[in-house]
């Protein structure tokens, strides 16, 4: 019986202090139901080509990469026929900017060959892919790019792995 009653003062103490709660209760149901339609709008998404910064920081992104892979001892031997200032240097350049910012979400429309098209003879390893995988990660570092575009643009270079190594 004394266990009864220590359980009927409990449920009334309890019953007092939410019935003189309502008012506050409100306000946290309120502010509960606007941080709930807040966290359910979706956010505008963000293309990878604005992320990239895009025409103008695509640009400079591809001016780092060719800088890169001339200088990159594992494959610039692939790189040696384009010559700074030369018209097939601007050309390449052209159509790795056209390629990256059509495949980005940019408007670019790629002028250039297809991949295996554009790849066929070059004999490209897995150690030279990587390597050139690499440059590219370093360009987009030295543009202070975050890690999540550097991840979506890691997935790209993945996903033309095949196109673009020698079988």
């Amino acid at each position: 019986m004394k266990h009864l009653k220590t359980l009927v003062l409990l449920c009334t103490v309890l019953l007092f202090i939410n019935c003189g709660n309502k008012e506050s209760n409100k306000k946290e149901l309120a502010i509960n139901d606007k941080a709930t339609e807040t966290i359910t709008e979706q956010p505008e998404e963000i293309s990878l080509f604005d992320r990239l910064g895009g025409e103008k920081g695509i640009s400079s992104i591809v001016d780092n990469i060719t800088d890169n892979h001339l200088k990159n001892p594992v494959i610039n031997a692939k790189f040696s026929h384009l010559k700074p200032g030369t018209e097939s240097y601007e050309i390449f350049k052209k159509h790795v900017r056209e390629f990256l910012a059509a495949g980005t979400g940019g408007t670019a429309q790629y002028t250039g060959k297809d991949m295996v098209a554009a790849h066929t003879g070059f004999k490209i390893s897995g150690k030279e892919f990587l390597s050139t995988t690499d440059d590219v990660l370093m360009a987009l570092d030295s543009h202070n790019i975050d890690e999540e575009t550097k991840k979506d643009m890691l997935y790209i270079l993945y996903s033309m792995k095949d196109a673009v190594m020698d079988k």
